[in-house]
């Protein structure tokens, strides 16, 4: 975002070169910051140099220990600059400046210096303007929330929020433009990671903890029917919970047959046939999953059976040949 601040120069007193106005201005960070001003020197010299520093002591008056953000000796230019700034200046006229995608640590006291060597003449402009960078965050009205209670988020920064705010739950962009997200009734579905964006500037992500009974219990990992006598069996129950549930597993809606998210037996037998279904539960409710039926697979035992009557058929009919031949 291309953040435009202007300081408009005024003069109102003989030794003021430059005033600064407004005395305070604030800029979300990322942004680009355009400081604007004029001035007028009755010293009329190309032997010039201007430059513009920062720092916490808004008192002085030289940049001796305060960063350099423009100087016309670019080697004087701090590092973290350079590639930064653009003056936009010109000599005994004007001295703007212009830093793009600025940080929080650029926060201060900034002085536009102007030098003459010959003959010698410097002076800087006092007071300096000062500047806040700051970030955008997200508030809620709740840290706790429960399912179906009312819940407000907010975009805050220290500046004012003149652009449109933009707002992502989960990554997706939600319809909400302003400063303010509403939830009247929050649900399973408003819990997660949610940010603000304005222009090019984005919060930190901001986690909405809403606590709900479990919902979507299923039970997963069969075929349930034809199981083979002797094989393993491993159902799986799944849930949406928050604080997560804990499971537990009932055969014929009356007895427990075991806990956990995994029910495991490990040699299937006629005994084990019957109606299972899994429940989730936490401090807001208990959810039942849907029953599954297990049952053995009847077709091997009756083909196992045909194969004995058909053996001893067979062996009956040889009995009776031998019988007969030998008489």
């Amino acid at each position: 975002m291309l953040l435009f601040i202007f300081l408009a120069v005024v003069s109102c007193a003989v030794d003021e070169r430059a005033i600064y106005e407004p005395k305070t201005l604030c800029a979300p960070e990322g942004s680009t910051v355009r400081i604007n001003c004029t001035y007028k020197d009755p010293i009329e010299t190309t032997n010039v140099t201007e430059l513009w520093f920062y720092g916490s002591d808004g008192n002085k008056t030289h940049p001796d220990g305060e960063t350099t953000v423009y100087h016309t000796d670019k080697k004087k230019i701090a590092n973290s600059h350079k590639e930064r700034v653009e003056f936009l200046g010109n000599k005994n006229t004007t001295c703007g400046i212009k830093i793009s995608n600025v940080s929080r640590e650029e926060s201060g006291v900034y002085r536009f210096r102007y030098e003459i060597w010959q003959p010698d003449y410097k002076w800087t402009q006092m007071p300096g303007v000062k500047v806040t960078i700051t970030g955008l965050k997200i508030e809620a009205t709740s840290m706790k929330v429960i399912e179906n209670e009312a819940v407000t988020l907010e975009c805050q920064m220290n500046c004012s929020l003149t652009d449109r705010v933009f707002w992502f739950r989960k990554g997706q962009h939600l319809k909400e433009t302003s400063k303010k997200l509403e939830i009247p009734r929050a649900s399973y579905e408003d819990h997660g990671s949610y940010w603000c964006q304005t222009g090019h500037v984005r919060s930190p992500s901001f986690l909405l903890n809403v606590s709900y009974a479990p919902r979507n219990v299923v039970i997963r990992g069969h075929p349930t029917t034809g199981i083979e006598e002797g094989t393993s069996v491993t159902l799986n129950c799944t849930a949406l919970a928050n604080p997560p549930g804990r499971y537990t597993w009932v055969k014929e809606n009356s007895s427990q047959v075991g806990s956990g998210d995994q029910l495991h037996i490990s040699k299937f037998n006629a005994s084990h046939e019957g109606s299972y279904h899994c429940e989730a539960t936490n401090n807001y409710g208990t959810t039942k999953s849907t029953a599954v039926n297990l049952t053995v697979n009847e077709n091997k035992n009756t083909s196992y059976a045909l194969i004995a009557v058909l053996s001893l058929i067979i062996l009956l009919g040889i009995s009776l040949g031998i019988f007969i031949f030998l008489r």
